[in-house]
């Protein structure tokens, strides 16, 4: 996990469908965030296929703009089957650059499906203290993303705690 005051921040865009993606581009997103057709927080999106994904990913990296798939639910012992299927569809075909998480058990198996991409904390995984910043890096978290609800001077004080 890193933290560089000096770095430009990045423009993350949400996108629910193909127009949303290819519009998020148009506009310069340095990168893009959507969710699949299942276990995905924002169900009412249209969300993407393995396969939209993979050629949308394709492009998107020939822009030089980074996609990242929100995989926001919780993941019940029953879904471990299905979820390790997906990921390993996932992983064969695209190329991915991160998994933005809600359930810390997707560390392991997301390891298990073979994805090598970055894994990133979800706002809904709630890291709210200082010292869960380190927890998620043992677990295998490269960024976490912080709650909506914080202020800029949550934020600093987040900023300032994160491990070497």
């Amino acid at each position: 996990m890193t933290c560089n005051p000096l770095k430009r921040p990045i423009i993350l865009a949400p996108a629910g469908d193909m127009h949303a993606f290819l519009a998020a581009i148009a506009a310069g997103a340095d990168a893009i965030y959507c969710g699949l057709k299942i276990f995905s927080a924002r169900m009412e999106a249209g969300n993407f296929s393995i396969e939209e994904l993979a050629r949308l990913t394709q492009f998107a990296h020939s822009k030089g703009v980074q996609v990242y798939v929100a995989f926001n639910s919780i993941i019940k012992e029953s879904e471990t089957d299905k979820v390790l299927r997906l990921l390993d569809k996932l992983t064969r075909h695209t190329d991915v650059d991160a998994l933005i998480v809600q359930d810390i058990s997707m560390v392991g198996l997301a390891e298990h499906a073979g994805y090598k991409g970055k894994l990133h904390l979800s706002t809904l995984g709630n890291c709210t203290h200082p010292a869960g910043l380190t927890a998620a890096q043992q677990a295998g978290f490269s960024r976490v993303v912080l709650p909506r609800e914080f202020s800029l001077d949550d934020i600093r004080a987040m900023a300032a705690a994160v491990p070497d």
